[in-house]
Order: C-alpha cells, then sequence, then structure tokens
C-alpha cells in the first residue's frame, strides 16, 4: 500500500514536472506558435508589413515581446505577421 503511494506521487510529481518543461520550452517557438507561411513570394507592401510588424522585429526588442506575450495570452490565432 506503501509503495503504490509513493509510485502515484512520483508519478504526478513526473507529470507535472514534464508539463513545466514543454510549456517552458515553447514559450516562445516560432514553429509552434506560428506554422504557417503566408507566401512565399510577398509583394511591396507586404514585405514593408513584416518588416514593421513582423516576429523577427517583434522579438528583437523588450516591447516587442511584451507585445507578443500579451497577444498570446488574450489567445490570438495570429500572433504577429
Amino acid at each position: 500500500m506503501l509503495q503504490g503511494l509513493i509510485q502515484r506521487t512520483c508519478l504526478v510529481a513526473f507529470n507535472t514536472a514534464h508539463t513545466i518543461l514543454v510549456r517552458q520550452k515553447h514559450a516562445f517557438d516560432r514553429a509552434v506558435l506560428k506554422p504557417k507561411v503566408r507566401c512565399h513570394f510577398p509583394k511591396p507592401r507586404e514585405v514593408k508589413r513584416i518588416n514593421v510588424h513582423g516576429w523577427d522585429t517583434r522579438m528583437s526588442t523588450p516591447e516587442g515581446r511584451r507585445v507578443l506575450m500579451r497577444r498570446i495570452l488574450k489567445g490570438r490565432h495570429n500572433i504577429s505577421h
């Protein structure tokens, strides 16, 4: 009985730790958050939009990372361009 309790406790602790590690691993993973590519040959206006509002531009500054985190926490489908 004691051994079963210990095994269940260890299993719960392992699952919790695994969940935390997986969430931290995918916090800003572009492949998970932004899996689709809009277009392979962007138009000039799209290039400007991506350069101003794109993922790499947002990730390059602390305020941009704050914008992305706000959109992630709000549950937006499109996080950035």
